[in-house]
């Protein structure tokens, strides 16, 4: 198929998946721009090395350049060579890391140990990435495996960091290597633990480990901002609702289908994606209808098992429902940057203090939240004011 008769087949194609009207007008300028590129110097047939050229001469893209500003013409081309190859268009995954053989079995327990101890996906997904550069900046020095780490390779190691990124960033890539290079002292792969040679990075201020709250008074306005007539808004209002008034887990909310919800009696019953524990929660009223509206009246049409998807082509599961919150936190002026936390754990972490106001027992919070351990509960007793001044001690001036 020509260029040009690649051109004319997919734009119809994009059309029928629903994209944006906007989104769709972006896509033909650049195929347009690509078409004129390519009859200018007699090119009739698509190649990559044809795209990428034109991506460079265009607009000044080196091969495996990623600018944010340009991804809309990035994403055409792709979209041009996937249509050409498979007749339709493919939606792009991030290429995992593949580390060196004499690496990858440690490595890859090092995550394995992560998961079993219940770190979140994305939690270990941050770990791969930063443990990752960490070998290849070894490997490339002709370290042959961990267990011939120095001293030296680690000082080299936070010196690139240091120079390249800035404090607060250094700071998050050598609370990953402290991690990793203490599980291989303490699996007996290095003699020495050398997490403890791991410098802080100087004038980075520890925050105290306290969850943000907002008052009951915030939620409200906050769900007050939701235009609840809009599909997003339907979405997005019984999203928030679920996780005000029921503190569920982000990953629980990502991950809820239409079986995890018993409408007879009234219950949500889950595996919790973290701990793989069952827990079980009534459904209150307003959630459950505001869910019903959900269900029947914006919920796109798709293969998909988990409740709340995406309101744009491809109608999957909502990758990162913690931009909901944020969203509406600033519609509803909520100065969400001054907090430690931004994500929907907020509202989790609002419920716990709101329960604990109204004098609820510790136990019963540690049910609702579906923590393991109720010492994980008790944390949110640190920034209980009103019962800190009830249990505070009159002092005698001398």
């Amino acid at each position: 198929m020509s260029i040009p008769e690649l051109i004319d087949t997919i734009v119809p194609y994009i059309q029928k998946e629903h994209y944006s009207d906007s989104y769709v007008r972006g896509l033909e300028q650049c195929f347009n721009q690509f078409e004129k590129y390519c009859a200018e110097r007699k090119i009739t047939q698509l190649t990559s090395e044809v795209t990428q050229q034109f991506l460079l001469d265009r607009y000044g893209l080196q091969p495996g350049t990623v600018d944010r500003k340009l991804s809309r013409n990035i994403r055409a081309m792709d979209m041009l060579s996937d249509f050409q190859h498979c007749g339709a268009i493919i939606i792009r995954r991030s290429l995992e890391k593949v580390f060196p053989t004499s690496f990858a079995a440690i490595a890859n327990s090092y995550f394995v140990h992560m998961k079993n101890t219940y770190a979140q996906p994305n939690t270990i997904a941050s770990h791969r990435k930063t443990v990752f550069r960490f070998t290849d900046f070894i490997n490339n020095r002709g370290v042959e495996s961990y267990d011939r780490l120095t001293i030296d390779d680690i000082n080299a190691f936070i010196k690139i960091i240091l120079v390249n990124y800035a404090k607060s960033s250094a700071q998050c890539y050598f609370g990953i290597l402290r991690s990793f290079l203490r599980y291989l002292h303490d699996s007996e792969i290095t003699e020495e633990d050398f997490s403890r040679k791991v410098i802080s990075v100087p004038g980075v201020r520890q925050a105290a480990h306290l969850p943000s709250t907002l008052t009951e008074e915030q939620i409200e306005s906050v769900l007050d901002c939701i235009d609840r007539e809009s599909p997003m808004g339907k979405r997005d209002y019984a999203l928030l609702l679920l996780a005000s008034r029921l503190g569920l887990r982000v990953s629980d909310i990502r991950n809820l289908k239409a079986e995890d919800i018993n409408w007879e009696t009234r219950e949500i019953r889950i595996t919790q994606v973290k701990t793989k524990e069952p827990l079980v929660l009534p459904l209150p009223t307003d959630v459950g209808w505001a869910i019903i509206d959900y269900l029947k009246n914006a919920r796109p049409i798709s293969d998909a098992q988990e409740i709340f998807l995406r309101v744009v082509p491809p109608y999957i599961s909502l990758k990162n429902p913690d931009n909901v919150l944020i969203r509406y936190m600033r519609e509803a002026n909520i100065p969400y940057k001054r907090l430690p936390h931004h994500g929907l754990h907020i509202l989790r972490h609002s419920l716990a203090t709101h329960m604990l106001d109204q004098g609820i027992d510790i136990t019963t919070i540690q049910g609702v939240l579906g923590h393991l351990n109720i010492e994980t509960t008790k944390k949110y007793t640190g920034i209980n004011v009103r019962q800190l001044k009830e249990c505070a001690l009159e002092v005698d001036f001398v």
